[in-house]
């Protein structure tokens, strides 16, 4: 664990915050939660949404369904907005947004006072004469490039490795993504940290009576259903959930239906066209985008967590059910194995016979699902938010002292 140097001293801390002007994914927890904690700590965040620099509290407060941004101010949410209409008809944007971008951070940097230390949670920091931290949170676009759209492969081959060298210390969010980056580019083992994720306190057990209303709106039953949580894009390989999960009889399928949460990703076409026959079924579920505060309790609803991610480098959802007491059912995927110990049942992400017996193992054996349930519930306990904030503020002091 990282040690603090000078803990009791406020910073002035600068983020990106180009990962919170879209429904919140991993990255966007993972940066709204960090500001929550610093904020709460007294140190000052200041976010650049790529558009404009905003303060992490904006109309004076911090709010627990948001994770740390607070409420947003009307050029954020323009921000949002403007960012998905690019992305979605102005794909040619890509080429001359950064040199904006670039723009803008420097103005709002000359404008207030210069922040102690910048740190861009997404991989890529914009150029700042000051220490800089970035968070890498994997590398699946360098081993699996064609999970990933094209204008991503094209930002992040041309600008990752100066990110790298301009950056004073590298975040990465496990053991694994640390030997995976060094693997990948020649960057120098002391400048890379090693920063777990949290889990938030939101996520825990719920019984069937508080999860009534939620499951009502949603049409499902509290403890029937497997919830296969994260963003619709290849690399979750939700192809061999859905194909596990079709093996099981139909009575039994329906009974407790694959739900899928998440917001549109990219690349799916095969994944509708598998989807077809389970929705017309009825026994598969397709929620999309739900709100921060309707997770916590689906992830609770659930029978079990299903995650056959074919490359992670954290595994958020997977840390998220076992707080919440719900089993969890997932790849060998390296990430999850460190992440989940021996507090889950793995399979390798394409043995679809072996995610089906799995599926019908948690259906029938509940004293399977209560060793798992415990055995969740303690590993869930060594992940917070709080370290979190902790070990990335021993960060920051480093290399500001």
């Amino acid at each position: 664990m990282l040690q603090n140097h000078n803990s009791d001293a406020q910073l002035n801390i600068a983020m990106g915050g180009r990962a919170l002007l879209t429904p919140l994914t991993g990255i966007g927890q993972y940066a709204s939660h960090l500001a929550r904690e610093f904020v709460q700590r007294g140190h000052q965040v200041r976010f650049f949404y790529g558009t404009h620099w905003s303060t992490s509290r904006e109309k004076g407060a911090v709010t627990s369904s948001a994770g740390g941004a607070g409420a947003r101010s009307w050029r954020t949410v323009a921000a949002g907005s403007a960012k998905r209409f690019a992305r979605r008809f102005v794909p040619g944007i890509y080429r001359f947004m950064p040199h904006v971008e670039q723009y803008r951070f420097d103005s709002g940097i000359r404008r207030q006072r210069v922040p102690q230390v910048y740190h861009d949670p997404n991989f890529i920091p914009f150029r700042f004469r000051g220490p800089t931290v970035i968070t890498a949170h994997d590398v699946s676009w360098v081993r699996y490039p064609e999970y990933h759209p094209a204008h991503r492969l094209a930002l992040l081959r041309a600008n990752f490795p100066r990110a790298l060298e301009q950056s004073d210390r590298i975040i990465v969010v496990s053991d694994f993504v640390r030997d995976e980056l060094q693997a990948c580019f020649p960057v120098p083992r002391d400048k890379i940290r090693v920063v777990h994720n949290g889990v938030s306190t939101r996520f825990r057990p719920h019984s069937s009576d508080a999860t009534s209303d939620v499951m009502a709106r949603y049409g499902l039953v509290h403890g029937h259903y497997f919830a296969a949580v994260g963003t619709l894009e290849p690399r979750k390989n939700l192809h061999t959930a859905l194909a596990a999960h079709a093996r099981l009889p139909v009575s039994v399928r329906c009974k407790f239906p694959l739900t899928l949460i998440g917001v549109e990703g990219w690349l799916t076409d095969s994944l509708h066209l598998a989807l077809e026959h389970g929705l017309r079924e009825g026994s598969v579920r397709r929620l999309g985008y739900v709100s921060d505060d309707d997770i916590p309790v689906l992830t609770a609803g659930a029978l079990a967590m299903v995650y056959p991610s074919v490359y992670e480098g954290f595994g958020l959802p997977v840390v998220e059910a076992m707080a919440s007491g719900v089993p969890v059912l997932c790849s060998t995927a390296r990430a999850l194995q460190e992440v989940a110990g021996d507090a889950a049942i793995m399979r390798d992400a394409a043995d679809v016979e072996g995610f089906t017996e799995a599926m019908q193992a948690l259906i029938d054996d509940s004293a399977l699902r209560e060793r798992l349930i415990s055995a969740g519930s303690a590993r869930a306990r060594s992940f917070s938010w709080q370290r979190t904030a902790d070990e990335t503020l021993a960060v920051y002091r480093q290399i500001v002292a």
